[in-house]
């Protein structure tokens, strides 16, 4: 009885990985097809990135954007790869990276489809040591040393589009790759890109403005998506908390955190909107605090102006603390 449930099961898991394998040829026989259209599809892995592909493709005929995983999905250090992703890869001609080590759960997908671009927005970008470093999964069978360069990146703070000028960095990153991808709308692209880098300029220096009318400098923030936030906009960690994600907040953390808060006086308390706003009393000892549960634009809905959204939403909360 258990060995025919077993063959049964077993008959059930070979015809999905064929139906899969199929849908796979079937979209890959489309991707061609596509690019012999002069069609070209650009899968986003990321939803900053996303975000920011819409703006720089905006108007471009036959340049089709698609979001890899759910908008709604946030950071991604947990994320796991679905049939449907993999369907998506094959039929793409470009895949759209944050870099940075955020998307390390792509890397045996990639392995499958090597011929798949890449444009990594986070070359050249300055990167912050993490505060709490992941342990990714690169799947099974792999030797030693294989993912030197994505364990090496995973020390590293990802969520650099937080920062304004990062970001900005990395709209220009995609403008380089989609010209040399795609040189027949290379004005078009150029000029996309000028439209939104001006929209981030000019929010950025609300932040700074909002940030500059604060009664302190002092921050403790709660998630590695503050840290290059706060250094943008001029804030100064006195400690850095990490919640929301796989491990607690050690005693010991907490009671270096009230120590800072009470030698700083004044404080704010920086929360990722994504997570709960925990541990505040941290911060009874200080003089005046003010805790701000800020929109850090890792995922929402796909409209281009999402994450200039978010950030004129975050000088909003900054002013509000000031006033």
């Amino acid at each position: 009885m258990a060995s025919t449930a077993r063959r049964r099961y077993g008959s059930v898991a070979l015809l999905m990985a064929a139906i899969l394998l199929a849908c796979i040829i079937i979209t890959a026989f489309t991707r061609v097809t596509e690019r012999e259209d002069g069609r070209l599809r650009l899968a986003a892995a990321s939803y900053p990135v996303y975000i920011a592909a819409l703006n720089v493709t905006d108007g471009v005929d036959g340049v089709q954007v698609v979001n890899l995983v759910p908008a709604q999905t946030g950071c991604l250090h947990d994320y796991q790869l679905t049939p449907d992703n993999m369907i998506t890869l094959s039929g793409a001609d470009a895949l759209i990276l944050n870099g940075a080590g955020a998307e390390s759960f792509l890397d045996s997908a990639r392995e499958q489809f090597p011929e798949l671009a890449a444009i990594d927005t986070s070359e050249g970008v300055s990167l912050l040591e993490s505060r709490h470093v992941h342990d990714h999964d690169h799947g099974h069978g792999e030797e030693a040393g294989a993912d030197e360069a994505e364990e090496d990146l995973a020390h590293y703070n990802e969520h650099i589009w937080t920062s304004p000028s990062r970001y900005r960095q990395q709209v220009e990153n995609l403008l380089d790759g989609l010209t040399a991808l795609d040189p027949g709308h290379a004005e078009q692209y150029a000029a996309n890109a000028e439209a939104y880098l001006s929209q981030i300029d000019a929010v950025r220096q609300e932040l700074l403005d909002a940030a500059a009318a604060l009664p302190t400098d002092a921050c403790i923030t709660f998630h590695d998506s503050l840290a290059y936030f706060a250094e943008d906009i001029g804030l100064r960690p006195v400690a850095a908390l990490s919640i929301g994600e796989d491990s607690g907040v050690s005693a010991s953390d907490l009671r270096s955190a009230e120590q800072a808060a009470e030698q700083a006086g004044s404080v704010l308390l920086l929360y990722d909107n994504q997570y709960p706003t925990e541990y505040g009393y941290i911060a009874d000892s200080a003089g005046w605090s003010a805790a701000l549960a800020l929109d850090m634009a890792a995922g929402g809905e796909a409209e281009k102006g999402a994450w200039v959204d978010a950030m004129r939403l975050n000088a909003e909360i900054l002013r509000a603390a000031a006033a």
